[in-house]
């Protein structure tokens, strides 16, 4: 996947034309490093059973030593590496729906189009962006498939990491947006638990264009994106959004801290990853009694 230098950031295009062909080329290849040219195989019938399998005695063979243990934990690892588990469409060409590899039917064939990059065994989400032929929307993929957002967006590209984001393009403006994944946190008999999982708008449609950023933290990458509008860019991250009105951005890896810089003001604006446009926004997540 190609990245750009836009505005003195190493960047990724995520909702450009191009941006989305080849924002999930990695999915193609080994999942073992960074930039490897292998292709994934596909599994056959028996490649599927036995990986559930092996899946399903992971914890034991983690601390088993014996060699039994050991080689079934080196053919789990290279399933787990080496192996295609993304689902496909199954229908025709205007019913489309979703079946995982394990024969699994996910969505059923009442779609024009069906989103499918994603891992359908180890990485299942709980929505999915579908199309009527016109327009996409997002459904979950509960065990009774639920639309949740009516079809009114021109294109829908999930954040291929977490995928806890759904950048989002309004049909009349052509302007993107996000959506995040969220589950609200609700107290019964004096125990918190988790409720329905829904969606909540983490930034209206008001950029041309999102491109992906991270920073380096000492544990792994944080990933954050940037938003551009014209010839002016603000940052998102998974707690809201900036402005569109900066000229730039500095980032302190350390602190997971931003440097929002306009060349007509003397004083730039500091951010955190937590509170992207400079605001406590924490207090108003605690104020909505949600949980992350």
């Amino acid at each position: 996947m190609g990245y750009q230098n836009i505005y003195g950031r190493i960047v990724y295009p995520v909702t450009t034309d191009v941006g989305q062909k080849d924002y999930y080329e990695h999915l193609n290849y080994w999942h073992v490093y960074y930039q490897n040219t292998n292709k994934l195989a596909i599994p056959t019938r028996d490649d599927t059973l036995e990986y559930l399998q092996l899946k399903a005695e992971e914890g034991k063979l983690c601390f088993c030593q014996d060699k039994e243990s050991k080689s079934k934990y080196r053919k789990l690892e290279l399933y787990e590496t080496q192996y295609d588990w993304r689902p496909e469409k199954t229908g025709d060409n205007k019913f489309v729906g979703l079946i995982s590899p394990t024969g699994e039917q996910l969505l059923p064939n009442c779609f024009a189009d069906v989103f499918t990059q994603f891992d359908a065994i180890n990485n299942k989400p709980d929505f999915i962006p579908v199309s009527n032929g016109e327009a996409w929307a997002l459904v979950s993929l509960s065990i009774r498939p639920i639309m949740m957002t009516d079809f009114r967006y021109n294109a829908i590209v999930p954040e291929r990491w977490g995928r806890s984001l759904f950048f989002v393009q309004d049909k009349a403006t052509m302007k993107w947006g996000a959506m995040s994944v969220l589950s609200p946190c609700i107290k019964i008999n004096d125990k918190h638990t988790f409720g329905l999982i829904k969606l909540e708008t983490v930034m209206p449609p008001i950029a041309d264009e999102i491109y992906e950023d991270e920073l380096i933290t000492d544990e792994s990458p944080t990933f954050f994106f940037m938003t551009r509008s014209g010839d002016r860019i603000g940052i998102l991250t998974d707690f809201g959004y900036s402005d569109i009105i900066y000229d730039s951005y500095e980032t302190d890896n350390a602190k997971c801290s931003f440097r929002l810089i306009r060349h007509d003001r003397k004083r730039a604006r500091r951010a955190d990853y937590w509170h992207p446009d400079g605001k406590d926004l924490y207090l108003n997540r605690c104020r909505k009694h949600i949980c992350r």
